[in-house]
């Protein structure tokens, strides 16, 4: 009979310890010959390692028993008895010889009595004795709608396809979900052995109603084909064994590689390309579709990947931040691979940088960016009537202090966006007009984030329902770029 070894617990309610007789004592003083090294080596066996009273009704008395053998070459000395709470178990009988020494070959019964007074209790006995390798056995004890449960989450595990040699790994939890503990044994696979046990805790391995424990499992294929296996979790009676099935591929899948180049670019003006052309796949089949697709952008980016059915895509970022691609690939044999993903960032070169975006469609925004001292629809104003392309001349000559209205919206949502590289000393003030006579006639938000230097520095959002109107958002003073909300 198997048993299980744990800690004495810190607290035991109920104690019982009584005299046991000596069976003599002697000194080896190395004249009489050495002695066989197991000899006189007491074992304990206690059987069964639980006992049920799920039958008791309420207000009952029942009474189980369970055994102490000494089953080793000496004779074994059972110092005490105890209980972990002691409120509703109780011994009826220790049938005379307990606690009290086991000669080899003998055993003694323990009756427990159980008096049912709530929908379900549970106990743990432990039994001590001078089982060196042993020294306290557990035994536990439920008693009316109690019982132990264990949950295996997930309870399987599909590696799917992948290249021979590599290596997959999933962790399954084991859940003790039942109203008693439970004590799990022993931890196995059965099937192929390219399933395997990395990691877990040491066994036997008991968990109170809530806890949890890990068990982590690697899987490596070893040639191109389907592997098959078990997880099997031995815990006591009455859960039992419970199996978690395993499965794999190995090779005959297709595999995306995919990444941008390059990984940053210019805001606007730059252009990245996501590739996908060192795809492959594992078995022999071929590549014959890649998919791509744009997960993640800025809020309010318009910008979309460039069409195509090849691996490769061009791609033109429309406001600053990180844009995230992602790729799938299909084989000859009708596969889908595991998504691969890659980002660019979008960053501005231009040292005053000014976005602008809005949320309803058919509603023309109008960005406005106003130089030191200058008004609204004027030269001094860079908007979409005479900003785009080559810009306004500002400040000294050359281009490095001039804005440009790089991207002009009308029927979207934007984004539009106005910049200059090197701005002359002053205060610039920037708005949004609500362009009379769209189609939306309605309240709309509309967020402008100013950029200084290539970092964000002010970004807000505000409703914009007057037509025609305008909404002044902040003035910017150079040198520094220092920001103020109007």
């Amino acid at each position: 009979m198997s048993y299980r070894s744990f800690s004495r617990p810190a607290l035991l309610i109920a104690t019982l310890v009584g005299p046991f007789l000596a069976t003599g004592c002697g000194i080896d003083n190395g004249l009489v010959g050495k002695k066989d090294p197991s000899a006189n080596q007491p074992v304990i066996d206690v059987s069964p390692e639980q006992l049920s009273f799920s039958d008791t009704a309420m207000g009952e008395t029942a009474t189980q028993v369970f055994t102490v053998s000494s089953v080793g070459t000496g004779d074994l000395t059972v110092s005490g008895i105890t209980l972990d709470s002691g409120t509703v178990f109780s011994w009826a009988s220790l049938d005379g010889k307990l606690p009290g020494v086991l000669p080899v070959g003998d055993s003694a019964d323990v009756t427990v009595t159980y008096t049912r007074a709530d929908t379900g209790d549970y106990d743990t006995a432990w039994v001590a004795s001078d089982d060196a390798g042993n020294p306290s056995v557990s035994v536990l004890l439920y008693g009316g709608d109690v019982t132990p449960a264990l949950t295996l989450t997930p309870a399987s595990w599909d590696a799917g396809g992948m290249g021979v040699g590599l290596v997959a790994t999933q962790t399954i939890e084991m859940d003790s979900t039942g109203g008693a503990p439970v004590t799990i044994n022993n931890l196995s696979i059965d099937g192929d052995p390219e399933f395997t046990i990395v990691g877990n805790d040491p066994l036997p391995i008991t968990l109170a109603p809530g806890e949890h424990s890990n068990v982590d499992l690697s899987f490596s294929p070893s040639a191109v084909a389907t592997f098959n296996a078990n997880l099997k979790v031995d815990a006591d009676a009455p859960v039992g064994t419970l199996t978690a099935p395993l499965t794999g591929q190995g090779g005959g899948g297709p595999i995306a590689v995919c990444s941008a180049v390059p990984t940053s670019v210019d805001a606007i003006t730059g252009t990245t390309v996501f590739t996908g052309d060192s795809s492959y796949d594992t078995g022999t089949a071929t590549i014959t579709g890649y998919t791509w697709t744009l997960i993640s952008a800025p809020s309010g980016s318009a910008a979309a990947l460039a069409r195509g059915s090849g691996p490769n895509r061009n791609f033109s970022p429309d406001l600053a931040g990180t844009y995230t691609a992602q790729l799938v690939v299909t084989d000859s044999d009708g596969q889908s691979s595991d998504p691969c993903e890659a980002s660019v960032d979008s960053v501005p070169t231009e040292n005053f940088w000014v976005e602008m975006y809005w949320t309803h469609y058919g509603d023309d925004m109008d960005l406005h960016m106003l130089k030191p001292s200058g008004t609204k629809e004027s030269s001094g104003d860079c908007y979409y009537a005479n900003c785009t392309g080559r810009g306004l001349e500002w400040g000294a000559a050359g281009p490095a202090d001039n804005p440009t209205l790089d991207l002009d919206d009308i029927p979207g949502t934007g984004p539009e966006n106005d910049n200059i590289d090197a701005p002359a000393d002053g205060t610039y003030t920037v708005g949004v007009q609500d362009y009379p006579g769209s189609v939306y006639i309605g309240e709309n938000d509309v967020t402008v984030n100013i950029y200084i230097g290539g970092l964000l520095a002010w970004t807000d959002t505000r409703n914009v329902d007057h037509e025609g109107g305008y909404e002044w958002f902040a003035t910017v003073v150079w040198p520094g770029g220092a920001v103020t909300a109007l």
